[in-house]
């Protein structure tokens, strides 16, 4: 074989597939994610990533051009759809705000600019903008490996606790082994640049795809599957003792009250180990998360401290930090999280009906 033909030959045997595997990932997700906001954050992120792997082949595989510009223009979206992805797949409550949407919109004017500046189309690439590019896609990158660290300790679903290294270990390594391989690469090589950057996309979805995809026997025997119906959270026997411990702690006891409390200080508190209680508590009480568990309790708390007409000069401060909660702010968070309103708002209606 000729050597000059290898490396756009191997690009093709691992760019193609790739692209293939992001774009049945994609039309599933929008088939079957309906409802599920981080499902169809899913779909987007692999079409996006799909444009990123047509418009980052080798000249010779590119599309006509109108087509390429409108694709280089779509793969600007992919590093922050997967920042938010990211972030969606460890916070159950995750919804963009104005940090998340001004991120976006900042990295898609930047690429865009670069795209123009590249494809010949504007005069208009200066010095700083390669820079810029590459401080927030790591800015990006490292917020999404800080979530999967730091959510860790009071995630009760245990799969996902056990995904959250991975997850960070792969992000990592592969955005560091693109920006290295581009920097290196980009100007005397860049079929090798390209090469990785499939590479990394490539083996990035091959493990999503073996994660999302199952093959159901029961479809080639043209049968339906029997859908189960949802396990009603239940206590193990074994754990029967632990689970009366548990609630006689958090409503008798009202340790919930305890500041900063944390699953390691409930756990020797039940007596049980840490991982025990952790899945107690996610399958006997159905919370996938040790803070909103314990905020189940405070926000119950509070709620009957702001309804109560001999305590209405109290301050708001003061029944937050007597709920068990560290400071106003999380409080308010967590309060309009549950309630829609405002703790003020929600004291000043229920004292108007006594």
């Amino acid at each position: 074989m000729d050597p000059a033909g290898a490396a756009p030959l191997a690009d093709i045997l691992i760019r193609y597939p790739a692209i293939g595997v992001l774009a049945l990932v994609g039309v599933l997700g929008l088939r079957d994610g309906r409802g599920s906001r981080t499902v169809m954050l899913a779909a987007i992120t692999c079409f996006s990533c799909a444009a990123v792997l047509l418009t980052s082949a080798p000249p010779s595989l590119h599309m006509p051009f109108p087509l390429h510009v409108a694709l280089r223009l779509i793969d600007t979206t992919a590093i922050p759809l997967a920042w938010w992805l990211g972030l969606a797949l460890f916070d159950d409550d995750f919804r963009p705000g104005w940090p998340e949407w001004g991120g976006m919109l900042l990295m898609v004017g930047l690429l865009a600019v670069w795209r123009m500046g590249s494809l010949g189309l504007t005069g208009f690439m200066p010095g700083w903008l390669d820079p810029a590019i590459d401080i927030l896609s790591f800015a990006m990158i490292g917020h999404v490996i800080w979530a999967a660290f730091a959510g860790r300790a009071e995630d009760l679903v245990e799969r996902r606790r056990r995904v959250r290294f991975w997850f960070a270990l792969a992000i990592a390594g592969g955005t560091l082994l693109t920006v290295l391989t581009d920097n290196t690469f980009r100007g005397p090589d860049s079929d090798t640049a390209d090469l990785v950057l499939a590479s990394v996309i490539g083996a990035l979805t091959a493990w999503g795809a073996l994660w999302l995809l199952r093959l159901e026997p029961l479809q080639l025997r043209f049968e339906q599957p029997v859908e189960a119906a949802p396990a009603a959270p239940s206590v193990d026997p074994r754990d029967a003792a632990a689970y009366r411990r548990l609630l006689q702690l958090m409503e008798t006891e009202r340790a919930y009250l305890e500041p900063g409390l944390t699953i390691g200080g409930l756990a020797g508190k039940v007596g049980v180990p840490e991982h025990q209680l952790r899945a107690l508590i996610n399958g006997a009480l159905g919370h996938r998360n040790f803070s909103s568990f314990l905020n189940g309790y405070r926000i119950a708390h509070a709620k009957a401290e702001l309804s109560d007409p001999g305590k209405a000069r109290i301050p708001i401060l003061t029944i937050a930090l007597d709920s068990g909660f560290s400071s106003l702010a999380p409080f308010n968070r967590a309060f309009r999280a549950a309630e829609g309103v405002t703790p003020s708002e929600f004291r000043a209606a229920r004292l108007a009906e006594t």
